[in-house]
């Protein structure tokens, strides 16, 4: 008997060392993604959500979720962040690849965290060349 409980604290302590070691918080994310009227968007906009932690040229970039939409309009997600700032980033994924493609419309704007919420965050899709997209470590 004893040994079980010793079992279940060694679970209990194990499982919430692992939830303890990230300092992610989820934070709530809405905004609205649009286009010109003189760009055709197809039925899938891939939205990255892209985790910033630290400034300039020290930040690292983590894609920390990715969903999508079927047409232009609002999104609301939440996201875990570690970060104080959250890149948002809407490809017109005409490929299907997740990425953005040459000829694929796209848009991003970095916003901050404010209270656990980024609210009203406004991408405007462009025929803008692909952004450089550096490799995770």
């Amino acid at each position: 008997m004893n040994y079980r409980n010793r079992c279940r604290q060694g679970w209990w302590l194990l499982a919430f060392g692992v939830v303890g070691c990230s300092s992610a918080r989820d934070v709530e994310v809405s905004g609205k993604v649009s286009a010109p009227s003189s760009l055709t968007v197809g039925d899938k906009v891939v939205i990255d959500f892209i985790d910033v932690v630290g400034v300039g040229s020290e930040a690292k970039q983590t894609v920390a979720h990715t969903s999508e939409l079927t047409k232009l309009g609002d999104f609301k997600e939440t996201v875990a962040l570690e970060g104080d700032q959250v890149l948002i980033r809407a490809i017109d994924d005409r490929d299907d690849n997740g990425a953005c493609s040459t000829g694929e419309a796209w848009g991003e704007v970095q916003a901050e965290v404010s209270g656990d919420k980024v609210e009203a965050a406004s991408l405007t899709l462009s025929m803008a060349a692909c952004p450089v997209v550096v490799p995770e470590e």
